[in-house]
């Protein structure tokens, strides 16, 4: 009987089998004239490699300020035991996954985009507006393909006038009153339904004649403050055991939510992407929470894509959320992007193909609240630049995943590679000024960049 594997009720065999001769003769070799040697085995054919089924709809689900280091990671704690077995059964997980900045106002929107934050229209605030005519979102272009839009949020930087809410056919915030700085609410209960309500809804599932729906939910809770569950597990009174109880909680509502997913008509056609919008400190180089500074902590982040007929696995290339944008528009069938993207469809690589690793780039522009950064990452070396590349700093990541030894003034041959590499890739990347008024922390006089 074939083998058979199953994600959200599709089946798809795999067979392998090997051709028996038909012609009748006799292909052994004579060795002695006593014995002969017995027939040649034949070497049955690999089975076929899987491929994709597009199009497909695609939920991303992003959970905030989750770091890198979960259970699937090696984490000890078993602080999100629903999408540890989830992504085990089912996903291609990139181990080494990287945010484009180090908080949500300068990673979401690039990433829906499929740019670094440098290069977009924006103006100069630490809750970045970005002008609706000046950025062209993932989600235009689906509109523009006749594909339907969908996203539902829990938090003020999401209110329209932000400019967050461009190309969706249907847009909502949880009921009630959204936090505009410090989450002090907790809403991924809230959130939970909002989504199940809005995938509920016939005009954002239909699928007939191959329409499809791309629908994004961003889960707060685990963004500071943390706040206690009643009823949650605890892990005690520090704020990294704070941070893994909200983990535990926002685990449970998106378990809920997703399992109640793969029951509908529409699962078997859907692929359910996971991720950070970045990571999160505490203490690492003396830093807490997020945003100011392109530390791993801060941007190494969790890269989940759960494609059926996709093989579940880990990939431990490193990886950029550059190349988020072109492979949501591949997974749903959309043809050649006109405007091209900066990054590359991951789809090849998801199902088998061996791509090698690509630079990574992570960058922090300035606003009024953060002087300018930004990091290199070349075959596992670091390099960070401070201000207007005032000053380096050199890491070898391969070695020292912590960023514990700066090798600038040890490593001078490699630091002069390094920052040669960072000029070619920072010569491909606009410095577009921020419009409006806020002043830029750091920048020259005459500056808006």
């Amino acid at each position: 009987m074939p083998r058979l594997r199953c994600f959200a009720g599709l089946l798809v065999p795999l067979l392998a089998c090997s051709k028996p001769k038909t012609d009748g003769e006799d292909h052994s070799v004579a060795t002695s004239p006593k014995a002969a040697a017995a027939p040649a085995a034949s070497t049955p054919p690999a089975p076929p490699k899987p491929t994709p089924m597009r199009p497909y709809n695609v939920v991303l689900i992003i959970i905030d300020a989750m770091r890198a280091d979960m259970p699937w990671n090696g984490y000890q704690r078993d602080i999100m035991p629903w999408l540890t077995r989830f992504q085990a059964e089912h996903c291609v997980t990139y181990t080494q996954g990287y945010s484009l900045s180090s908080y949500t106002a300068k990673s979401v929107v690039p990433m829906l985009v499929g740019k670094y934050p440098s290069e977009m229209v924006r103006d100069g605030y630490f809750f970045t507006k970005w002008p609706d005519d000046d950025n062209l979102f993932l989600t235009e272009r689906l509109q523009k393909a006749g594909l339907r839009t969908l996203s539902g949020q829990a938090h003020g930087y999401f209110l329209p006038a932000l400019g967050n809410n461009q190309g969706y056919d249907d847009f909502r915030l949880v009921s009630g009153s959204v936090d505009l700085k410090a989450v002090t609410s907790v809403t991924d209960d809230k959130l939970a339904a909002l989504a199940r309500e809005m995938l509920s809804a016939a005009d954002n599932v239909r699928q007939e004649h191959g329409r499809r729906f791309f629908a994004y939910f961003h889960f707060m809770d685990p963004h500071h403050t943390y706040e206690r569950h009643p009823g949650y597990p605890e892990f005690g009174n520090e704020p990294r055991d704070l941070y893994d109880g909200e983990l535990r909680w926002s685990d449970h509502w998106v378990g809920t939510l997703v399992d109640w997913a793969l029951t509908q008509p529409w699962a078997k056609q859907t692929v359910f992407l996971f991720m950070g919008d970045h990571g999160e400190g505490f203490g690492e180089h003396n830093h807490y929470r997020h945003a100011y500074e392109l530390w791993e902590s801060l941007v190494k982040v969790p890269m989940m894509f759960c494609v059926p007929d996709a093989p579940a696995r880990k990939l431990e290339l490193r990886r950029s959320q550059i190349d988020l944008a072109p492979t949501i528009l591949d997974l749903m069938g959309v043809g050649r992007p006109d405007p091209p993207f900066r990054g590359k469809s991951l789809v090849p690589e998801l199902f088998g193909t061996s791509e090698p690793e690509r630079p990574i780039v992570v960058d922090l522009p300035r606003c009024d609240l953060m002087d300018r950064r930004r990091g290199v990452i070349v075959g596992g070396w670091k390099i960070l630049a401070f201000g207007d590349d005032a000053r380096w700093e050199l890491y070898d990541l391969n070695r020292d995943p912590a960023e514990l030894h700066e090798l600038s003034a040890t490593e001078p041959d490699r630091l002069a590679q390094m920052k040669a590499k960072y000029a070619e890739i920072s010569a491909t990347i606009p410095n577009v000024p921020v419009i409006g008024g806020a002043p830029l922390k750091g920048a020259p006089k005459g500056r808006r960049w």
